[in-house]
């Protein structure tokens, strides 16, 4: 497994069911606008077409999980008349190490604290195998089952436009930046859309190494504001722009418009697929708030750019 992992995931992800984003009701309201310099993005729900709508809104199965040990080389040693009850129980143990860790590490400085999915995956799958219940070879196996299925659970295709309208920003020597809550995966999956190609970097060309932001290295996720002030600082450090200066594309008006104008970042609501915007109008923060801009189409931020 460990020879041909990313070959694997390689064929795994050319395996990819087009998916096409479904329109919605908003109508765009966009202008050319001089004082943008630089652009982030969000990723799920955003550049990348998603089943659910968001990484965080996967919907997990018993079924998706056997076809994610199949496929990684882990095996079920119980009898096929237990197999059930052992997926049914590991799901659960699933969702209880998530629900566990958001309640431990909740704090009023760290309100949305984000897991590691590898290391929860890592901890209930060698408990299994400890206790006879799972078998596997390799320790990569583990790695390659989360990547399958966290992507059966939440199948994903690149929005139209992704690739020629981040291409035409980078030629254009627009600093491009992504926030996003991610997982490991995440850039393996945006590299491949972009580039075709599979590694375990968490490096994404044309974006900036130092201008992403992935909720799982922070171990804090959206909306949390401290993503956002954190780009805010690294774009100022690094290119001598200011947070008025900057352009956040996001689908979610309270994890992606809110904190970003928290920070400073003039915003951009990207309304174009039905199953990711969310407009959240539930929530009292967002009661005053409008985005600057509203696109219903990637190739839309280009004339926004002067």
């Amino acid at each position: 497994m460990e020879k041909d992992y990313l070959k694997f995931i390689e064929k795994f992800l050319s395996e990819s069911t087009d998916m096409k984003p479904v329109p919605t009701l908003l109508k765009p309201f966009f202008r050319t606008d001089p004082a943008i310099r630089a652009i982030a993005f969000d990723v799920y729900g955003t550049i990348l077409v998603s089943a659910s709508g968001d990484i965080d809104e996967s919907v997990i199965s018993t079924d998706n999980l056997r076809s994610a040990f199949d496929a990684s080389g882990i095996q079920l040693v119980n009898g096929s008349h237990q197999q059930q009850e052992l997926l049914t129980g590991i799901l659960n143990e699933f969702r209880k190490s998530i629900r566990e860790f958001h309640q431990v590490e909740s704090t009023e400085d760290k309100p949305y604290p984000e897991i590691d999915v590898l290391q929860i995956w890592e901890k209930i799958i060698q408990g299994n195998q400890n206790r006879n219940l799972l078998q596997f070879d390799d320790p990569l196996c583990i790695k390659c089952f989360t990547f399958i299925f966290e992507v059966l659970s939440n199948r994903i295709y690149p929005m139209p436009g992704m690739k020629e309208v981040i291409q035409t920003l980078a030629g254009k020597g627009i600093p491009l930046g992504i926030v996003s809550n991610a997982q490991f995966y995440t850039p393996v999956i945006l590299n491949y859309f972009l580039h075709g190609s599979v590694t375990d970097s968490d490096q994404v060309q044309p974006f900036d190494s130092d201008l992403t932001v992935f909720s799982y290295r922070h171990q804090r996720s959206k909306p949390d504001t401290y993503l956002f002030e954190w780009l805010k600082q690294q774009y100022r450090k690094k290119f001598g722009i200011y947070a008025d200066e900057v352009l956040f594309v996001g689908n979610d008006m309270f994890r992606d418009i809110f904190p970003a104008r928290a920070a400073g970042f003039k915003t951009a609501l990207f309304a174009g697929d039905t199953k990711s915007l969310r407009m959240r109008q539930e929530k009292p923060e967002l009661r005053k708030l409008t985005p600057d801009y509203i696109v219903t189409d990637l190739h839309q931020i280009l004339n926004i750019i002067a």
